[in-house]
């Protein structure tokens, strides 16, 4: 077990990443634009342009007035993201012209932090169980139609996953590493500059902390090492202390708009987040508005939304980490590699099962915890291949590898099947999308699923027709027209608007009910004409208004 990866192992984990970001790229134009997205792309704008402006003396000069006008919108979350948005599509695509679609390249930084996750899932697998353990951990990382469609999104869950790994990379660096320590401040900074999530993660590293020091003195009977020698409690100081100092000096540093009033914006900061707006959740037959809820919520997510094989091969991957985990304890030796991925599966998956964290994003809020997941799968594999090949040693590699590769086989269809509409994709332990559908469970998140529906209405709206866009917003509508995925004529009528509309893209949410009884009414039918369907199951639906009646003939000598 080792992490020290050579050149060439380096080699495989940047084509495994290249060929995320590629598949990526290649797809993101049938991943609709979810609300947030919408609004990020507008603050990455406002963003972008004060960047853009820094060489002017008044933006320079980082008065208050100049940093508010770039960064006081969309204040509620950190900006490390949404700069490297504005800027990728402000020069790629508006300065350079290099990326034509300008929803790719606000969605870019998001695909290569992805990729770099694909990357870290490698080298992870790749020391726990050799070079097939580290690609089935990267392939059971990128095959999840969930995870594949959030890594497209100019948002923070897949930036943030990616965050969340690299801080574990180079804590494991770290414990036993002076300049590993460094670079762990600076990846805790760039973690909490992505999203608040991060500011749990020291708390699970402190712990393995705790116990890597205390195997020390189970082992030698004293917390530090003899004069000349450092131990696990010197290196974890140099990181603790790394973390704290550069990592709250990088999250200061990346947000100007924390440089006046910082302890007034500050505090907005946190409270907004511990005081989050609890959103309406659909999860087996009982809609949530408010807390407590349910503990099992994020674990039987996790069950019905994994694809099937990554499951059994993490489960398997799980308890064989968890008992090496377990042997080092007993034998006094440094916790390693197998602790950090089993308490960094849990923790994230913990934090929300909390009865009163927010749960509002489903998956997405516990994606840290899928990379771990998949090392785990890549752990999972090599055992099961070489129980099953023991009798062929010359060909066990190559067998287990192949092996691997086919059980992810079934989790690369569901991907390529269900991956631009991830959070419809239900396993088959859920009966898929239709199964979920019987489980009354949400398959529809905040308006993206309105992309599938653009060429129905590119066809039927007439010109300038008026339509109404339920939960999809209109700086959402916006861009698919900048993109040229709708015809720009089509007007949008806002929210809240449907007697003014002719159209109306009606999204199936069980808490949105009473706006599609509204655009019955309103219309007078409940017969959407045409809409989006998931394996039978429909995630969208389009209502035209009917033509009103001709007026009765007049009869002759009539008024």
């Amino acid at each position: 077990m080792t992490l020290r990866p050579g050149r060439l192992d380096h080699a495989i984990g940047a084509v495994l990443a290249l060929l995320q970001v590629l598949l990526l790229a290649a797809t993101s134009s049938q991943v609709g634009i979810p609300r947030d997205e919408s609004f990020y792309f507008h603050a990455a704008e406002q963003i972008a342009g004060w960047v853009d402006r820094l060489d002017e003396p008044g933006v320079a000069s980082f008065s208050r007035a100049e940093i508010d006008r770039g960064f006081s919108y969309n204040h509620e979350h950190p900006v490390l993201m949404k700069t490297l948005f504005g800027v990728s599509k402000h020069w790629l695509h508006d300065k350079w012209q290099v990326i034509s679609d300008p929803i790719l390249a606000w969605r870019l930084p998001t695909m290569l932090l992805a990729g770099l996750a694909v990357w870290l899932a490698f080298l992870l697998g790749l020391a726990l169980g050799g070079r097939t353990a580290g690609v089935i951990a990267a392939l059971a990382l990128a095959l999840q139609p969930r995870v594949f469609f959030h890594a497209h999104l100019a948002c923070f869950d897949a930036p943030v996953t990616a965050m969340w790994l690299l801080i574990c990379y180079t804590f494991l660096r770290a414990m036993r590493s002076r300049r590993w320590a460094v670079a762990a401040g600076v990846a805790t900074g760039l973690g909490l500059a992505t999203k608040l999530n991060i500011f749990f993660l020291p708390f699970v590293l402190l712990g393995i902390a705790v116990i890597d020091a205390w195997q020390w003195r189970r082992r030698t009977g004293a917390w530090r090492a003899p004069a000349g020698e450092r131990g696990p409690l010197t290196y974890h100081v140099w990181t603790g202390a790394s973390m704290i100092v550069l990592g709250a000096g990088v999250f200061f540093l990346h947000w100007p708009w924390l440089w006046h009033d910082t302890a007034k914006r500050l505090g907005f900061y946190i409270g907004f987040h511990a005081k989050h707006v609890h959103y309406p959740v659909d999860y087996l037959g009982h809609l949530y508005f408010r807390p407590p809820f349910p503990v099992h919520f994020p674990v039987v997510n996790t069950l019905l939304t994994v694809p099937v094989p990554v499951l059994l091969l993490g489960g398997v991957g799980l308890v064989l980490l968890a008992r090496q985990a377990w042997r080092a304890f007993r034998a006094r030796e440094a916790p390693g590699v197998p602790l950090v991925v089993l308490a960094n599966f849990a923790a994230p998956i913990a934090i929300i099962a909390l009865p009163f964290t927010p749960i509002f994003g489903g998956t997405k809020h516990w994606m840290p915890a899928m990379p771990f997941l998949a090392v785990a799968a890549g752990v999972g594999a090599v055992h099961v291949g070489r129980a099953l090949f023991a009798r062929w040693p010359a060909r066990q590699a190559l067998a287990t590898a192949a092996l691997g590769v086919a059980m992810m086989l079934p989790a690369g269809w569901a991907t390529l099947t269900y991956g631009a509409h991830g959070p419809s994709y239900y396993n088959a332990l859920a009966g898929g999308p239709a199964g979920a559908a019987d489980l009354r469970m949400a398959r529809d998140f905040w308006g993206y699923g309105s992309v599938a529906v653009l060429p129905y209405l590119d066809a039927h709206v007439e010109e300038r027709g008026l339509t109404f866009w339920h939960d999809a917003t209109g700086w959402a509508v916006q861009r698919y027209q900048q993109a040229g995925l709708l015809r720009p004529d089509i007007r949008v009528t806002g929210d809240w608007a449907i007697p003014f509309s002719d159209w109306a893209i009606y999204h199936d949410y069980r808490d949105k009910l009473p706006e599609e009884l509204d655009i019955w009414r309103d219309y007078g039918t409940e017969w959407p004409v045409d809409g989006h369907f998931v394996d039978g199951v429909q995630t969208v639906g389009i209502y035209h208004r009917p033509a009103p009646r001709a007026a009765p003939p007049v009869p002759p000598g009539g008024r």
